[in-house]
């Protein structure tokens, strides 16, 4: 159905004169009846010249879209979206399209009732990117998981320097052969971490004993565990994609009583809460999810309000650091 001033008299309880000055740009001044009529007006999916208002004080509607995996990193992404839209008085809505036939038909429903749209679609391939573009055109969207060819602006993780950092780490604490379980090679960061932990390896002349290819769960890592004949090899330093995994691989480890800490060591990825408490207490490279958070809604923010031009695609990475705990020594 197509939204028309009468639709948006009756929700806010104007008259369609008034509704039709408030959304032309002549109303004049702050007024209650403005907030109302733009309110009632963005809910119903109408958006045309409410940016005359763009300095007023309306909570923005962000919609953050995701393809939802089982798992703890999930559950604190979600919370830090959560934290921080609030903190900047955007109201966000979360919605899964794993299960849905048609993500494009979701896709256009919630850039209906929303500003923005911040994508967290980690499987997606250039051409799924590509179709979303051509569906919903000039609409703001922000993702937050790279691309190898980015066709919206994109805030990430510097998910090679990750990788490099876990290398140099394993090498200074005096490891001299490595291993690494991987994530999906459909996923870009998966291969970046990769990309980052491998080429630190050969640079310093030192090479890959092993590598299995997990994705990302914890049972994943549990059969990268069973998998590798830890006994053929002295003093090795392995890099994990991401902490599920190696917390999988390590309670094998703990439960077949292998684990000898001065023989071999293991780094995750994502410093998630349970890696603090889980004993040995595990090394990890950490992603500051609140950041991530606080600048791709800034982002969003600043292209719904200024109206960037998508012709200037950027991609915006943020610093990872090392958090050095027991599993890593040798």
């Amino acid at each position: 159905m197509k939204i028309n001033l009468k639709h948006i008299a009756e929700r806010s309880g104007y008259s369609i004169a008034t509704v039709s000055r408030v959304l032309s740009g002549k109303a004049k001044g702050r007024s209650q009846s403005v907030k109302d009529i733009l309110f009632a007006a963005r809910d119903l999916g109408y958006t045309s010249k409410i940016n005359h208002y763009k300095n007023m004080d309306i909570p923005l509607n962000i919609a953050f879209v995701t393809m939802h995996e089982p798992g703890e990193f999930y559950s604190y992404l979600y919370e830090s979206f959560d934290k921080i839209s609030s903190q900047q008085k955007v109201q966000l809505s979360i919605h899964s399209i794993k299960y849905i036939d048609s993500f494009l038909d979701k896709l256009k429903f919630l850039s209906h009732i929303n500003n923005g749209i911040i994508l967290m679609v980690p499987d997606f391939n250039h051409d799924q990117y590509a179709s979303i573009k051509k569906k919903l055109e000039s609409y703001p969207i922000v993702s937050i998981t790279p691309s190898n060819q980015p066709i919206f602006n994109t805030v990430t993780f510097d998910s090679y320097q990750g990788g490099k950092l876990a290398a140099q780490n394993l090498i200074q604490s005096g490891y001299t052969i490595f291993g690494h379980i991987a994530g999906p090679i459909s996923k870009p960061e998966a291969n970046l971490r990769r990309a980052g932990f491998v080429d630190e390896i050969k640079k310093n002349n030192f090479e890959i004993a092993f590598e299995y290819k997990g994705d990302h769960s914890f049972e994943s890592g549990r059969l990268a565990f069973k998998t590798i004949d830890l006994n053929k090899y002295k003093n090795i330093g392995i890099f994990s994609s991401n902490d599920e995994m190696a917390m999988g691989f390590l309670s094998s480890a703990i439960e077949k009583n292998e684990f000898l800490l001065k023989s071999w060591g293991i780094i995750g990825y994502d410093n998630m809460p349970s890696s603090k408490i889980f004993h040995p207490k595990l090394s990890s490279i950490d992603t500051n999810l609140d950041i991530l958070a606080e600048l791709s809604i800034e982002k969003l923010t600043k292209i719904i309000q200024d109206s960037l031009s998508d012709n200037s695609v950027t991609t915006t990475l943020i610093p990872v650091n090392a958090i050095m705990r027991e599993t890593h020594q040798s």
